[in-house]
């Protein structure tokens, strides 16, 4: 396995997700995280040398699976949110004799997001109400609050705009979820017919602090 330059992180599968294939739900449509900023890159050679080494690294990491959405879904209002999503994203970069150390004041110089398009996030919920089938072991993998709805979808007490509608609620207010959660949301309340004037003028407002950082 390569190890990364110190201008781009590339994803690699680590040992636990190969062991996990069975109990993984792929996703029609992938969710992307993207972080950059500064690090320390620390190299363990195994003969009592160790390199530390500054860089500004990208990692561009592709979410996948329900399993993986729900892991950076959790830290939507995580009070460090930043640093969980990104030693998330670290674990997944580099072999066991390569880590990273990020003090807080690097912390606060990293953009670190997850996006999907409207499609993502529908497919995301199609995929949940066809969750039938499964190992009941696998549910492990998934927080309760996912479980639930998962729940809600299979026995017909809740339907997929009604999920599609929650996610995307929850995520468009979080810092670490791109503008994707706001249309999947502003798509849903309009197929209803619902109010989205607000939360359009709400999102263009966001859009143009984007632009002008």
């Amino acid at each position: 396995m390569s190890r990364a330059d110190e201008t781009a992180a590339q994803p690699t599968e680590t040992p636990n997700e190969a062991q996990s294939t069975d109990c993984t739900t792929p996703l029609p449509r992938r969710f992307l995280a993207t972080a950059n900023g500064p690090i320390t890159r620390i190299t363990d050679y195994g003969d009592e040398t160790t390199e530390r080494v500054r860089a500004d690294i990208s990692i561009e990491y592709s979410i996948e699976t329900l399993e993986e959405f729900a892991t950076f879904w959790k830290f939507r209002d995580y009070r460090s949110w930043k640093r969980a999503a990104l030693e998330a994203l670290l674990e997944r970069q580099e072999p066991d004799a390569v880590t990273y150390a990020v003090d807080e004041d690097d912390l606060e110089e990293w953009d670190v997001m997850v996006d999907g398009r409207v499609e993502a996030f529908a497919g995301l919920v199609e995929t949940m109400a066809d969750y039938t089938g499964r190992d009941p072991s696998c549910r492990d993998a998934i927080p309760h609050q996912i479980a639930a709805r998962i729940n809600g979808l299979t026995d017909g007490r809740q339907t997929t705009d009604d999920v599609l509608t929650e996610f995307a609620d929850e995520l468009h207010q979080a810092e670490l979820w791109g503008v994707g959660a706001h249309l999947a949301l502003l798509n849903v309340r309009h197929a209803h017919h619902e109010p989205i004037e607000q939360q359009a003028a709400t999102l263009a407002r966001t859009l143009s602090d984007e632009v002008s950082r």
